[in-house]
């Protein structure tokens, strides 16, 4: 299991970034929100899903990323230069929290979902968790949480129930227009 940290220090691709935290709260969001606006990269990262060709890291564009308290899971909003949805990924996890440094992390489960602004969503790296699962990585209980939190929110997605993706929308348009939190 690999433990991540939202400012993904070790991101080779990214030369210039700024990074911020905050803590947000309302009816139905209480956690960690950062940001990461890319200020410069060495080159643009597409990733292929199915039949689309996405590009999700680029200069200017801005990944934010919602860690909601009591969740086994965490939100990037990934946005392009006009401030526009790339995707949503949403990182299963074992647990995350905050560092004494004050950056949030998360012990990824390796199982992940993303949702396109056309509102297809895809389930990934099955196989990964599986292979973890087999290797004696991850303990059968912690596998079948990674199952269990996918199928939640595939479930409250598809119901249109999963208020986590309009807070993550709420909170980018806010990013965006203000180009900071407030």
């Amino acid at each position: 299991m690999e433990h991540k940290t939202a400012d993904r220090p070790n991101w080779k691709r990214v030369l210039e970034r700024n990074f911020e935290v905050t803590h947000k709260q309302n009816f139905c969001f209480n956690g960690k929100v950062t940001a990461i606006h890319l200020e410069q990269v060495s080159e643009p990262l597409i990733v292929h899903y199915k039949y689309h060709k996405v590009c999700i890291a680029d200069s200017g564009y801005t990944w934010l990323q919602h860690f909601p308290e009591d969740e086994k899971y965490t939100i990037t909003t990934v946005l392009d230069t006009s401030g526009e949805v790339v995707q949503f990924y949403i990182d299963i996890c074992l647990d995350h929290g905050v560092s004494e440094e004050g950056i949030p992390w998360f012990d990824d489960l390796y199982l992940d979902i993303v949702i396109l602004p056309d509102k297809e969503l895809f389930l990934l790296d099955d196989n990964e968790l599986m292979e973890a699962f087999d290797k004696g990585a991850i303990t059968d209980k912690e596998m079948k949480l990674a199952h269990k939190t996918a199928q939640k929110i595939i479930s409250k997605y598809e119901k249109g129930e999963f208020e986590h993706l309009e807070t993550c929308l709420e909170h980018a348009l806010e990013w965006y227009r203000e180009k900071k939190f407030v």
